[in-house]
């Protein structure tokens, strides 16, 4: 009995290993009008019905992709878009609300140009902020109008470490972003 109470410990750890990896799935993301490929081992958290996913968990790094209604104000600033409006003018206002979020500190934009997502005209802000505890985030975000929505796909990540080893994956998951339900 006492020879096989390591092998039966051994199995158990390893079936405990097996049930957190399936819970590590992305079969919980949300339906969307919008298909993109998931590279391995990015995952989604539990706790959250967004179309959140991670590979080393969030508050290491994770990529958002939303699709949020023309008609929705935002947060801080009450702001809305418009489908009429220029992909500069979309980043104004985004550039505008991340400034006014108070738990982004230090605020900082490194980089804001046009961009192409799926063909659709957009933007491509790159920026960094530190968080309450001071630790240091840079965060690259792309946005576009669509019809009577703004698509915007984001991937942040701690600056000292993660954002440069998983910048590459991200450029992926944005390549492969295709509206699977065209409106506009």
């Amino acid at each position: 009995m006492r020879k096989s109470l390591p092998l039966l410990l051994c199995l158990l750890i390893i079936c405990s290993c097996a049930s957190a990896a399936k819970d590590r799935s992305l079969k919980k993301l949300p339906d969307a009008d919008f298909s993109v490929a998931i590279p391995d081992g990015w995952w989604k958290p539990q706790y959250t019905d967004r179309y959140l996913i991670t590979k080393d968990g969030p508050y290491l790094q994770y990529v958002l992709i939303q699709r949020r209604p023309l008609e929705k104000s935002f947060r801080y600033t009450q702001k809305k878009m418009k489908s009429s409006m220029l992909p500069q003018e979309a980043a104004g206002i985004i550039i505008d609300e991340l400034a006014s979020d108070r738990f982004l500190m230090n605020f900082s934009v490194i980089e804001n140009t046009p961009a192409k997502i799926d063909g659709q005209a957009g933007f491509k802000i790159l920026f960094s902020y530190k968080d309450k505890k001071g630790s240091q985030f840079k965060t690259l975000y792309y946005g576009f109008i669509n019809g009577g929505a703004f698509y915007n796909l984001r991937y942040c990540a701690a600056e000292r470490h993660y954002f440069d080893k998983d910048i590459a994956e991200f450029e992926q998951i944005k390549n492969s972003f295709k509206l699977t339900d065209r409106t506009g």
